[in-house]
């Protein structure tokens, strides 16, 4: 077995390395799926298919038209339905984007036919889910007419006061003559006669309508008041609303999201796990002259370094990914919308860059002290200081310089602070990809819009001073491993 490899397994298998990486991967998927649950927002992109069917007879056949649709009334696609009818099943015809039609036999002198619907679609993660619907159909009428359907939720006016409009006529003419929709207030179940909102739609077969009110609708109840030219039926619905406050999710959102709670958490956790892998995989055999793993190949000082460092990196940077994807993959199944690639390895670079530079750290002062306390004092004094202390250093200096929150001096500085400090480099990262220092752990950082090029923070500076991080420490390491024991 190459040395590499047993060390991987070896970093793997310690015991204190084992309960961080599943505090790692534990909480950053906790974190998602709290967000996923706790947030209105997913309700505006809920990826659920729901059906209204219509129907129109002819003779003894029942040609049902299903229109299948998501929660913002688009049509959706990759439908299997059929309905039955005693036993018999009939597959269903697509005729246009979402509308399936089927022709279904009944026995002649039925008044009243029941169906049953099974339709799947594909949900969350691209599985297929299946639902199952009951359609009670008078074969008295020769066609159903006006459905309308309530709680449809606009993708862009964050309001879930949507209405659905269906239409079947007779044979051949499934287009609605013009229909009369009147919006207006909901009292104690009565409705209002003051329409806020009055619009009419003609020539549809199925329509999604969002109302724009705005704010003003918001913690109000309405009543839907809608005349059908085709008959003299008129379609109440009430109560619709009231306004919802969600907001659509996208990438953006997401992405903010991550560096408000999930960055704060590895930010914390990934050198914590460095240091104490370094710790009890390199610094305690080093520092007590027993080396515990027994390497059956003869290898040099530089090739155990080398070997247990670069297991160190990969055991660290792999718990990063996952954590990531896993985090990612929970969000998605709430909001739909993942994290762009390029962000997920810009993510993992950044944080890869943190975790790595704390084990090489670590190993430099495994060479400088004799004892296993001593090490481990120091390597949680290293873990303090970086990881938790760095902004209440950072808060007294600007303090004794009277730099005021806000200035250029000031973001100036909190850049440089934050390249003198392995664990800002998640600050630095944020800053390129928000425009906005978020402060890490301790929040100091700034709320404005900011040019990171003005500040050196570029790509070519990140790449550059997250290589310089990892390498100069290890080096050193490497130097005093090889020159000096």
């Amino acid at each position: 077995m190459r040395p590499v490899v047993y060390e991987i397994r070896r970093s793997l298998t310690n015991r204190f390395s084992i309960v961080l990486i599943v505090a790692i991967i534990g909480l950053t998927a906790l974190i998602s799926y709290e967000g996923g649950v706790l947030s209105t927002s997913h309700t505006g992109t809920s990826n659920t298919v729901s059906e209204v069917s219509g129907y129109y007879v002819t003779g003894n056949t029942i040609s049902v038209i299903s229109y299948f649709y998501d929660q913002n009334g688009n049509p959706a696609s990759d439908i299997k339905a059929n309905v039955s009818l005693n036993g018999t099943s009939y597959a269903g015809t697509q005729i246009s984007p979402g509308v399936l039609e089927f022709h279904v036999v009944y026995p002649a002198g039925t008044s009243s036919v029941y169906l049953h619907m099974n339709y799947s679609y594909k949900s969350s993660f691209r599985l297929r889910t299946s639902s199952t619907n009951s359609l009670s159909i008078s074969t008295r009428a020769q066609y159903s007419g006006l459905e309308v359907v309530p709680g449809i939720s606009s993708p862009s006016n964050s309001s879930n006061l949507g209405f659905l409009l269906f239409y079947v006529g007779s044979v051949g003419n499934h287009t609605a003559p013009p229909v009369d929709v009147n919006l207006a207030t909901v009292s104690s179940g009565v409705l209002s006669t003051s329409y806020i909102w009055e619009h009419q739609y003609s020539y549809f077969t199925h329509v999604a309508v969002f109302p724009s009110l705005g704010s003003k609708a918001i913690n109000k109840t309405y009543g839907l008041y809608i005349k059908s030219g085709v008959s003299s039926q008129v379609y109440f619905k009430a109560p619709i609303g009231p306004l919802s406050l969600y907001k659509p999710f996208t990438v953006s959102s997401i992405e903010s999201s991550f560096f408000s709670i999930e960055s704060s958490l590895l930010v914390i956790f990934i050198p914590l796990l460095s240091v104490f892998m370094a710790y009890f995989t390199y610094g305690k055999d080093r520092v007590s002259g027993i080396l515990e793993t027994v390497i059956k190949r003869p290898i040099n000082k530089g090739g155990a370094i080398r070997s247990r460092f670069l297991a160190n990196s990969v055991v660290v940077s792999s718990s990063i990914l996952v954590a990531i994807v896993i985090s990612d993959l929970i969000s998605y199944r709430y909001f739909h919308v993942l994290m762009p690639l390029s962000f997920v390895l810009d993510t993992w670079w950044a944080f890869s860059i943190i975790g790595v530079s704390f084990i090489a750290i670590s190993y430099i002062f495994s060479h400088i002290l004799r004892s296993p306390g001593a090490l481990l004092g120091a390597l949680i004094a290293v873990f303090f200081i970086f990881g938790l202390f760095w902004n209440v250093i950072f808060d007294v200096i600007v303090a004794a310089f009277s730099i005021s929150s806000g200035t250029s001096s000031y973001i100036t500085f909190q850049v440089l602070f934050n390249y003198a400090n392995p664990a800002g480099y998640a600050s630095l990262f944020e800053l390129f990809i928000t425009h906005s220092l978020g402060g890490g752990l301790g929040g100091f950082g700034s709320s404005q819009s900011i040019n990171p090029a003005y500040y050196g923070v570029t790509p070519v500076q990140l790449a550059v001073a997250g290589i310089l991080w990892v390498a100069v420490p290890f080096l050193i390491a490497q130097y005093l491993a090889v020159k000096r024991d």
